[in-house]
């Protein structure tokens, strides 16, 4: 399969669509996202210096950020700290970064894969990753993933070109990149373990397939650094954070290797998209069969080949710990966006034809398919760019420019469980500066949160704590699923009081606010009730 050797010199004509509708796509989503829980902790660490950060990732020193600790590898952190020494805690700057890091990846995945597979079929799988709503919410994280999904797509560049094996700079290179993914991510160890798979069964000859062995030995006694790491993250796993292991959740699983829930909130969209993907991948499946048949044995080192066995030995690898490992989620979506490349690779060359079965009734199958997959991927892109507020990752920019609002004298209520998506965000800007309560589920008491402090050992106070205060400001983040998004209508916020005993104790509130969405937001403003006068006229 070597398309690219009579086409392959054209990749700037799969570059430029797929760059252009990518960097649209960023920059207006980027505008628009929040920071979160997970980005409080990730740009408090990045003002730290190497020798501090690593002794505070693995747990060995306690810094009163007042954020969540971390459960990262150090790289990303490194990476950061670049940013932030150039233009600070300018949270745009630090988006459209990891965004440039992101189509660094893409470049190099795109011009590999042009000159080796096609211009044609890099131009389908760059368009995939680009239209894909879970690839433009995850470049401009600022955590590790679009650092460990640019790592993955510079893997799989390597394997697409073939010979690792068998050229020792190559195999250095390709060694390095298993380091530097397995330090950015603890799945950078599967990934890369993965890779390695395909680029041993690539090896040519026994002395070719020994150097990769002695390779992955070295990568394996390297990767050993990482064990402080592991254990500081293990000290923060909870049980909540386990895998589901249900068909449902394996499902899920399967349909977000290429998008995520934005997807789904039109069913019809949804039909769409995953109906082109189901029978694109089918039809590559079967080419894959009809490969091996052809070639037997040196199928093996055909690129289509060696993307599906690196696929393969990471889902298998995945889904075996989801069952073993229980202190966190390995079917998460997040861990696992180093499998976008070779996916969309392998969509591709079944799109291309490269990889299905040959004919005229295959041919209309697989342009049928591709119409369908790219219909619904448009369109699925173009809604979730329309509606980018539902999926932003918490209402941290509405719930500052409340509080700011309400003046000097205010103190936050969160109201319900989804309290930490408001409380991190808050505490990083305004540390000390604002008070923040969590409201008791009869709406009687609080418990005044405080910073490094289990809520369980933070003072409760009755309601009237608050008289101290001119303004309250409670907030609801109430976290809701594509099902939940589809019956939504944002145009009726919900009706009702979210502390109705203030109200009746005379404050006057306001209207509620509300901002729907995976992390939908109500908000309510209190005054207190003036001072009742003396008789004499005085207060």
């Amino acid at each position: 399969m070597t398309r690219g050797d009579t086409d392959g010199g054209r990749p700037w004509l799969a570059l430029a669509p797929a760059l252009l509708i990518f960097a649209v796509a960023v920059i207006l989503f980027a505008r628009l996202q929040n920071v979160w829980i997970d980005e409080t902790t990730q740009l408090s660490g990045a003002t730290l210096t190497p020798g501090p950060l690593i002794a505070w990732l693995t747990g060995d020193l306690k810094i009163p950020f007042g954020v969540p600790a971390d459960r990262m590898p150090p790289v990303s952190y490194f990476i950061d700290m670049i940013g932030w020494r150039i233009w600070g805690d300018n949270e745009l700057a630090f988006r459209l970064y990891h965004a440039a890091i992101t189509a660094g990846g893409l470049v190099l995945l795109i011009v590999t894969a042009a000159r080796r597979l096609g211009t044609r079929v890099a131009l389908i799988a760059g368009l995939i990753l680009a239209l894909s709503p879970k690839l433009i919410e995850m470049a401009v994280e600022i955590r590790a993933y679009p650092i460990f999904f640019a790592l993955s797509c510079a893997q799989a560049a390597m394997v697409v070109r073939g010979d690792v094996a068998g050229r020792t700079g190559r195999l250095v290179l390709f060694l390095l990149l298993g380091l530097l993914s397995g330090y950015t991510h603890f799945f950078g160890v599967v990934a890369s373990s993965a890779y390695v798979v395909a680029v041993f069964l690539d090896a040519r000859d026994v002395r070719s397939a020994l150097r990769v062995v002695i390779g992955y030995a070295l990568l394996l006694a390297a990767w050993t650094g990482l064990a402080p790491f592991i254990f500081g993250a293990a000290s923060l796993s909870v049980v909540s954070q386990a895998a589901e292991t249900g068909i449902g959740s394996l499902a899920a699983f399967f349909a977000q290797l290429l998008s995520n829930g934005a997807i789904l909130v039109d069913p019809w969209v949804a039909l769409l998209y995953f109906a082109g993907v189901g029978l694109l991948v089918a039809l590559g499946a079967a080419g894959l069969l009809l490969l091996v048949a052809r070639k037997g044995i040196g199928a093996r080192h055909d690129p289509a080949m060696s993307l599906a066995l690196v696929l393969a030995a990471g889902i298998v690898v995945t889904i075996l710990s989801a069952f073993a490992m229980k202190g966190f989620n390995s079917l998460s979506p997040r861990y696992n966006v180093w499998m976008m490349p070779p996916v969309a690779l392998l969509i591709a060359l079944a799109a291309d034809g490269s990889l299905a079965p040959a004919g005229k009734l295959w041919r209309a199958v697989r342009l049928g398919a591709l119409a369908i997959f790219a219909l619904g991927a448009v369109i699925g892109c173009g809604l979730f760019l329309k509606r980018a507020e539902w999926f932003i990752h918490g209402p941290s920019q509405s719930f500052d420019a409340m509080v700011r609002e309400a003046g000097p004298s205010v103190a936050v209520v969160h109201v319900g469980s989804g309290w930490p998506w408001g409380y991190f965000p808050l505490y990083r800007l305004h540390r000390g500066d604002v008070s923040q309560w969590l409201l008791a589920p009869d709406g009687q008491s609080l418990t005044r949160i405080l910073p490094d402090t289990k809520l369980a050992d933070s003072p409760h106070a009755p309601l009237s704590a608050l008289n101290g205060y001119r303004t309250v400001l409670a907030g609801r983040i109430d976290l809701l699923g594509y099902r939940e998004l589809r019956t939504i209508d944002a145009a009726a916020p919900p009706v009702g009081d979210l502390m109705p005993a203030l109200t009746l104790g005379g404050w006057q509130s306001t209207a509620p606010v509300y901002r729907p969405g995976n992390y939908a937001f109500t908000a309510q403003l209190y005054q207190r009730p003036p001072a009742p006068r003396s008789t004499d006229g005085k207060e």
